[in-house]
């Protein structure tokens, strides 16, 4: 399938775009959620509904520092007896909510192609979806635990900083847990049995290559890509923060929760920039994915 290559890749994997348009002789395809009936589109229109999408990106982004800003003042406003480390505790949470908000406007912007090509009749009918983007619970646990851990050890952070850290990162698990159970409840009957028999054959394989000797240094190269993407990853993290503070004038032992989102965002896009391509090699060197890091250990390894 042919991608649209002229957009930024992080951009648009988080606008939901590529996975829906598939290029063909004439024009483009639109699939929505990436499996449905194809509908028919020129290339005028395709490049139309990525520019929206790329905007609405940019836009949302802007709005989430902005609105924990606001989110933060009128927790304080509102709870004027409240200690700053109760008020952090629900600001974790309010936060959360509202990156979710943020986020589910960001996917009615994607999925605005099927809203306008409602009118139209399907050019090829619907096929197998692909769970590759949607983590697993095991993925979401570890990431959940993961970043409690960080929380529980930081010692540089007023408490209030970690208390919101570590009851925002509660709710990310929650959110990504919903989102992959919603995703697996949309699939007909046919679509989970495809998947089941599609992961079937992924564990066969393993197991194949397993006894042919070759699993291990598949494995062993994965497990460095992991931690090569996750060290890009923080990389660019800690960069967005650092100029974040020295745009603010701030020094690190002052950084408060809200300076922290704000450099996070920028930073982790910035960080993607590097891990997306990794990610590619990693796929196409060993097969799997180094975002799934629970999901590809082969069974009794």
């Amino acid at each position: 399938m042919q991608r649209l290559p002229h957009r930024p890749i992080v951009i648009d994997r988080i606008a939901g775009l590529p996975p829906q348009f598939e290029r063909v002789r004439d024009g483009w395809l639109f699939r929505r959620h990436g499996h449905g009936p194809a509908l028919p589109l020129s290339d005028q229109e395709c490049a139309a509904f990525q520019r929206e999408g790329w905007r609405s990106v940019l836009l949302h982004s802007a709005a989430l520092p902005l609105l924990g800003w606001l989110a933060w003042l009128v927790l304080e406003r509102m709870l004027p007896t409240w200690s700053t480390n109760a008020i952090a505790l629900i600001f974790g949470v309010v936060i959360s909510l509202i990156a979710l908000a943020l986020f589910g406007s960001i996917r009615n912007a994607a999925d605005a192609p099927a809203r306008r090509l409602a009118s139209r009749a399907p050019v090829r009918p619907a096929r197998e979806p692909d769970d590759a983007m949607q983590p697993s619970y095991a993925t979401i646990i570890g990431l959940t635990m993961g970043l409690l851990f960080l929380a529980a050890i930081g010692t540089q952070r007023t408490a209030s900083f970690y208390i919101a850290f570590a009851s925002a990162s509660v709710m990310l698990g929650i959110i990504l847990a919903v989102r992959r159970w919603l995703f697996d409840n949309r699939l007909t009957a046919l679509q989970r049995e495809q998947l089941r028999a599609r992961a079937d054959e992924q564990r066969a394989a393993r197991r194949v290559e397993k006894h042919a000797g070759r699993s291990w240094w598949k494995g062993a190269l994965l497990l460095g890509f992991v931690v090569v993407e996750l060290i890009f990853l923080a990389g660019g993290v800690l960069a967005g923060i650092a100029i974040v503070l020295a745009i603010s004038g701030q020094t690190s032992e002052q950084l408060t929760f809200g300076l922290f989102m704000t450099g996070f965002l920028p930073g982790l896009a910035l960080g993607a920039l590097a891990f997306w391509p990794l990610e590619r090699l990693c796929k196409r060197w060993t097969g799997a994915s180094a975002v799934h890091a629970f999901d590809w250990i082969p069974a009794g390894w």
